[in-house]
């Protein structure tokens, strides 16, 4: 099988060591442990393709995530490999409906989150022929956010288990009942992967904490930054304040719609937005692959949620930087002593930040219209006189679509968004709000 050819694919030069390690693994069990950000995703759907290659047409292989960012992100890594293979995502919000029909096509690979893949199990669902692979990614995750009895149920539907993969950014301390039976070979590249990661300390000085946070923050270039707190409370709040100093920004976290959050993350993602204050929901699943700065406003309970927030940065053997923002009352916690804090020194005013320089906009088009990103790109550049040095990320969705362009080129053409037609199909243009 040649590796090489799909990371070509997937647009990277070649594979790390670890992946190189896991595709040449032939155990049927494994256990695949690796830092976030190391390419576990590819490591495992490359080595999916082998097992399907062998496999009989008949079997199917079962990828569960514990949330729908993970799931959307394990099917768009899954699809710039460019297999035939056919593929369904299934998670909860999604149309049930559109996610039978694909069904009943007998997929190959079905990428799922628990809730709704039971849900499928249940209702016995066409389509669903009992899974023969099983890969469960996060399943640190997967345990901590409560699903154990939702996998037990879905390990009741398969069929005749040939092959399971775990897939964690920690160590896996017990394995269920269901699966101890087998033998698994594990793969441990957590130590041998350790990110580059500086520590900075922000510690309030005569100001509350969160002058300390907006003052320092100004200071920054615009850069990916993540903004880590424990409450969704606090995000709001940190979230309101940034704006009331000029700064926009985008907000994650798990009370949102996921509409909200979709937008949220694409905005963050194609730079419109260049600070994204989030819960630890964002800690893990997310398919964001350049976080210059992780800054902890808040700080979680133990070393583990401490690490993963990290996880953020320093990926794909880059280095980042790790900002703990503290009060005078507030000593830093114990699992940060055995670091080298460098401690940063608070502005006394708050300067003027400066914008990333794009926006986002929304179209009402999408892959059921036929519309590809190339239909969007062409549009703009011919339509809009946009020069391609203008146009940022294009994502296509089911119905519509969300393109970024220089928010200097916005300000030029949005008066001509009026009555246009993509592919001859009326268009709806808007601000991404």
């Amino acid at each position: 099988m040649n590796y090489n050819q799909y990371f070509v694919n997937a647009g990277l030069e070649r594979p790390t060591d670890m992946q190189s390690v896991y595709f040449q693994d032939k155990s049927s069990f494994s256990i695949l442990l690796a830092n976030t950000g190391s390419g576990k995703t590819l490591a495992y759907l490359i080595k999916l393709i082998e097992i399907l290659e062998k496999a009989p047409e008949n079997e199917q292989i079962l990828i569960l995530c514990p949330t729908r960012e993970l799931a959307h992100q394990v099917a768009k890594n899954w699809s710039s490999l460019k297999t035939e293979i056919k593929t369904v995502l299934c998670y909860g919000g999604h149309s049930y409906k559109n996610e039978a029909q694909q069904m009943e096509q007998n997929p190959r690979v079905i990428v799922a989150t628990p809730g709704r893949m039971l849900d499928h199990f249940r209702r016995e669902t066409k389509g669903l022929k009992g899974f023969s692979h099983l890969i469960i990614d996060e399943y640190d995750k997967t345990l901590e956010m409560g699903f154990l009895r939702e996998i037990n149920e879905i390990y009741s539907y398969g069929n005749d288990i040939k092959s399971i993969q775990l897939i964690s950014a920690t160590k896996i301390d017990e394995l269920p009942e269901i699966i101890k039976g087998f033998t698994f070979t594990t793969h441990d590249f957590l130590e041998a992967e350790k990110p580059d990661i500086s520590y900075h300390g922000i510690k309030a000085e005569g100001h509350d904490k969160l002058f300390a946070l907006v003052s320092f923050l100004a200071t920054l270039k615009p850069s990916p930054t993540l903004i880590f707190c424990s409450h969704r409370e606090a995000t709001e709040r940190i979230s309101k304040h940034l704006i009331e100093y000029g700064k926009s920004n985008v907000l994650f976290h798990g009370g949102m719609e996921q509409p909200e959050r979709e937008r949220a993350l694409i905005k963050f993602k194609n730079g419109s937005e260049n600070l994204l204050v989030c819960t630890d929901l964002a800690a893990r699943g997310l398919d964001i692959p350049d976080i210059s700065y992780v800054v902890h406003y808040q700080f979680p309970h133990t070393m583990q949620d401490f690490t993963h927030r990290n996880g953020r940065t320093a990926r794909m053997q880059k280095d980042g930087k790790v900002y703990l923002v503290h009060s005078e009352d507030e000593p830093l916690p114990e699992y940060t002593n055995s670091l080298e804090i460098k401690n940063e020194k608070v502005p006394e005013i708050i300067g003027h930040f400066q914008e990333t320089g794009w926006t986002t906009l929304y179209l009402s088009v999408g892959r059921k219209d036929k519309i590809r990103k190339m239909d969007i790109a062409g549009f703009f550049m011919k339509e809009m006189d946009c020069e391609a040095t203008e146009i940022g990320i294009i994502e296509v969705f089911d119905s519509y679509s969300y393109i970024a362009i220089k928010a200097k080129k916005y300000n030029k053409i949005k008066a001509l968004f009026h009555k246009k037609k993509i592919k001859k199909l009326s268009v709806k243009i808007s601000l991404c709000r």
